[in-house]
């Protein structure tokens, strides 16, 4: 079951699923090979997954509330084409490397200086963080832009 109905609506879960899987991979990896691996480690796609979903909700309902779009019939609304998707895409790439930095920030350990993007440094975890809002926010510009379009 990858679909959930709740109030009203439906909630798909076979992003959390394959996610969940990912993560369970990896904790068999944990228990039986790499010891050495935190379980922020372990824990690193589902949270990465539930906080990148997050800051999409916040990001979006951020925009929607400062942007002041038009109200539109739900016909109209049914015509709406979100468009290129790409700035979420690439909001989830830099968010995957801001969770990645802030699990290597936690841990202490296991800095690769050699690249810096992976650093664990404060300022990686800001700068991708930064990028990762910075591009949610693109993308919910865009579906303003369309929505400006059905007027």
């Amino acid at each position: 079951m990858s679909t959930l109905r709740l109030w009203g609506g439906e909630v798909h879960l076979s992003g959390f699923f394959i996610f969940a899987a990912v993560m369970m991979l990896m904790a068999a990896a944990k228990v039986t090979v790499l010891d050495t691996w935190s379980w922020w480690r372990v824990s690193l796609p589902l949270a990465a997954y539930v906080g990148f979903n997050a800051a999409y909700i916040i990001s979006g309902l951020i925009y929607l509330s400062v942007a002041r779009l038009p109200e539109h019939t739900e016909d109209e609304e049914a015509d709406l084409d979100e468009g290129n998707s790409t700035h979420r895409w690439i909001s989830m790439l830099f968010f995957v490397v801001f969770a990645d930095n802030v699990v290597r920030w936690f841990e202490g350990t296991e800095t690769a200086y050699w690249f810096w993007l992976l650093s664990g440094t404060a300022e990686a975890v800001v700068i991708f963080g930064v990028l990762s809002v910075l591009n949610l926010f693109l993308y919910w510009s865009t579906i303003g832009k369309a929505v400006r379009g059905l007027e």
